[in-house]
């Protein structure tokens, strides 16, 4: 039963990267944020939230993107990042969160997110580029407020 899943959510990886005419740079967060806004083009209701993880090589360039599923278990959410992104030999990953909210706002729950899945990344030896929280006008880049302080 899991390998079929595997198989299902990486034949969702494949299409999805099908779905990039071209690597996209996320070097920047803004441009992370510009892919969201292109593959999550639905409005959310005011609780509701998606998460994305996007897939990059070593020169932060985005081959591929899949949307978590069910990530109110954590559990399931690392499975599914971790093992896809050393299924598809990633360099590393861009976690977006995407919430109706008008504003954007790290909590403790974003921040035990964080740690929770740079330890099992870690693990694989993949990089967690970036965890941005954006809704649809703006974004709140974790990097980038790390590298402020």
């Amino acid at each position: 039963m899991r390998t079929q899943k595997n198989q299902i959510a990486l034949a969702e990886l494949k299409f999805s990267y099908q779905a990039l005419k071209r690597p996209l740079d996320v070097s920047k967060a803004r441009f992370s944020f510009k892919l969201l806004k292109h593959i999550a083009c639905k409005p959310l209701s005011r609780h509701e939230n998606e998460k994305y993880v996007l897939f990059v090589n070593e020169r932060h360039q985005v081959f591929a993107w899949y949307k978590v599923q069910g990530y109110g278990k954590a559990g399931n959410c690392l499975q599914q990042i971790s093992g896809l992104a050393h299924a598809s030999n990633a360099y590393g990953v861009v976690i977006l969160k995407y919430c109706a909210k008008k504003t954007t706002v790290t909590d403790v729950i974003d921040e035990c997110f964080v740690n929770l899945v740079n330890d099992a990344c870690v693990k694989l030896n993949i990089d967690i580029v970036d965890y941005i929280i954006c809704n649809s006008r703006t974004y709140l880049s974790y990097r980038e407020k790390c590298l402020s302080n």
